[in-house]
């Protein structure tokens, strides 16, 4: 994709953020360039496999990010841009969680959606939507926004297909649903049913997820107890039997 070329229409968006980074830069203080180091890295990986993919399609996606949100989008809403775009966020999501080992939540959303990279301008139902839905999980993962899959079931095409090993399985998320009482802020857990993106059973990057997740929750460095319960959460799900509708075989994924 060239850097000239202005997005104006109905597109995929992924949309992502790291949990904890708010933490991360504190802990960092007076060594912000070892962070900024560790930063670089992943903006390198994210070109890497941009250049790869360019060897096996013509259609490409572009890639913005700034402290710690990372914004994904191809040409358009097409099925062929969402196999791009799930390619891209889920090698994402690949690299940052078990790789650099930063934890992260994501949402792949469709609507409409206007970028231009050169004046740095991102406006949009398609970016409000994936960053609603980001924000609003309490784990790490990835799900479809209801207009993503809406868009997919119109389309003829299953999020439940596998593709390379990827797929997306409907499950009861976790979200964050946010309620005041007499002027005191207080969390409260709920459940959405979404699709959510999980590794294949055979897939050796599921295991590898799974041994992060429960690194991270007996971790005794003072790991705060929000963050604790998005890695438990995280775990409940790849440790869970199957809650999809389509598969109905109530089999561990």
């Amino acid at each position: 994709m060239k850097d000239e070329k202005i997005i104006n229409g109905n597109c995929w968006v992924a949309y992502f953020d790291i949990l904890g980074f708010k933490n991360e830069t504190r802990l960092n203080k007076g060594r912000l360039p070892v962070l900024a180091y560790m930063y670089s890295e992943v903006a390198d990986r994210i070109n890497k496999v941009k250049e790869n993919l360019k060897e096996v399609v013509s259609q490409q996606y572009d890639c913005v990010w700034f402290s710690d949100s990372f914004l994904f989008y191809p040409l358009d809403d097409s099925i062929n841009s969402y196999n791009i775009i799930r390619f891209a966020a889920t090698q994402f999501f690949h690299y940052m969680t078990i790789i650099k080992k930063w934890p992260i939540r994501g949402a792949l959303a469709t609507g409409d959606f206007y970028a231009d990279r050169n004046s740095n301008i991102y406006l949009g139902e398609a970016l409000i939507d994936a960053y609603s839905y980001t924000e609003k999980q309490d784990w790490i993962g990835l799900v479809l926004t209801p207009n993503a899959h809406a868009k997919l079931v119109a389309s003829g095409y299953s999020p439940f297909t596998w593709v390379d090993g990827i797929g997306f399985r409907e499950y009861d998320v976790p979200i964050k649903r946010r309620r005041y009482d007499n002027g005191t802020g207080e969390i409260t857990l709920d459940c959405e049913k979404l699709w959510a993106y999980h590794y294949r059973t055979n897939d050796r990057g599921r295991d590898m997820i799974m041994d992060s997740m429960r690194s991270a929750c007996n971790r005794g460095d003072g790991l705060a107890i929000e963050h604790r319960r998005k890695y438990e959460n995280t775990l409940r799900f790849y440790e869970a039997p199957c809650q999809c509708s389509v598969c109905g075989n109530n089999m561990k994924l």
